[in-house]
């Protein structure tokens, strides 16, 4: 087993400098930091957690509650977050809400009473009075992905409006008019953005909202699949021309319904997406979606909780951190005009 001493001759450094590395009481140049991370990759070295936690009053816990841990989104998000915090001796607790508040609730108690030193978080709750009352209790807690008036913490989020009217905005470019949409759980501050960003465009355009065309997908696959079958079905002589759905797995859903009705992508109905599909190169047509940046928006999220914890700085005002993404035109889309 390695030790110290070890660490110290392998960087090049004082032994006194692994320990501040280590148990980030003192800084110390990022050339040293490097160097004693790199040393303890190649050693091997393990600390005394447990000795290390009593001692430093921590955990090294990071919390990561999230609505689905299998959707490729908060996969990618929860690998932006381990790579940044794992170089400081945290380590990650997923934990998969199923949209379901009270279970969410019930998490992040259970985060709280094992005192994870902070919660990285995908709310679905409407309110934030409940996880104020937590964050009053101690529990340090980051949002990513949606975003909660009143709520005294960081935010890291997509420009969701925007972005929606962005990708809206280039189907009508292409002669749509009649333009359907698989909508998210409209309680949630993302869902409601992509909405209005949707509805936005067509005001502009003066293309009038068609209510029969809209859809709730409830953010997953099989509701959007059932859901999008049934809107077919009752608009088979009249159907829409586009279907935009506003996150991957709606689109998956979407996809598998247009094509179980005996319809073509993009001939018959051509289809845009918030989000890429899981393995979009293995899938023809390919999908036209924004491109999210899920990578660096848990990136960012590891920064943050880190500069908060490290250099314990505590949150006085809530800073808002918005992640850009890029529309990626492909051939989902048949031009009308």
């Amino acid at each position: 087993m390695a030790t110290i001493k070890q660490v110290a001759a392998l960087a090049n450094v004082s032994t006194a400098t692994v320990s501040r590395v280590l148990n980030g009481n003192y800084p110390v140049s990022k050339e040293a930091f490097d160097h004693v991370m790199d040393a303890v990759e190649q050693l091997g070295y393990r600390t005394n957690q447990i000795a290390k936690s009593l001692k430093m009053n921590k955990t090294f816990m990071i919390g990561l509650v999230v609505p689905d841990i299998s959707n490729p989104y908060f996969m990618e998000i929860a690998r932006g977050i381990e790579q940044v915090v794992s170089r400081y001796g945290y380590s990650l607790i997923f934990c998969s809400t199923d949209e379901e508040p009270e279970k969410e609730l019930r998490l992040l108690r259970l985060l709280n009473e094992k005192r994870v030193d902070f919660v990285v978080l995908a709310s679905s709750l409407k309110e934030a009075d409940l996880l104020q009352q937590l964050i009053d209790q101690g529990l340090n807690i980051i949002v990513v992905d949606t975003y909660l008036p009143n709520l005294k913490v960081d935010f890291v989020v997509e420009d969701n409006e925007n972005l929606s009217y962005k990708i809206v905005d280039y189907a009508i470019s292409q002669g749509h008019t009649k333009i359907g949409i698989v909508n998210g759980i409209m309680d949630i501050s993302t869902a409601k953005e992509r909405n209005s960003g949707y509805l936005k465009a067509l005001e502009d355009h003066q293309i009038s909202f068609e209510e029969r065309y809209s859809v709730n997908g409830g953010y997953y696959r099989d509701i959007a699949y059932q859901n999008v079958k049934q809107m077919i079905q009752r608009n088979r002589h009249d159907l829409p021309t586009m279907i935009y759905a506003t996150n991957n797995q709606m689109t998956e859903g979407a996809m598998i319904a247009i094509r179980e009705a005996g319809l073509r992508i993009p001939e018959d109905i051509s289809i845009i997406s918030y989000g890429d599909i899981t393995l979009p190169q293995l899938v023809e047509p390919r999908i036209t979606a924004i491109q999210q940046n899920s990578r660096v928006m848990g990136e960012k999220a590891g920064e943050i909780l880190i500069n908060r914890l490290e250099n314990k700085r505590s949150i006085i005002e809530s800073d808002i951190y918005v992640i850009s993404s890029d529309l990626i035109v492909r051939n989902s889309v048949r031009r009308l005009t």
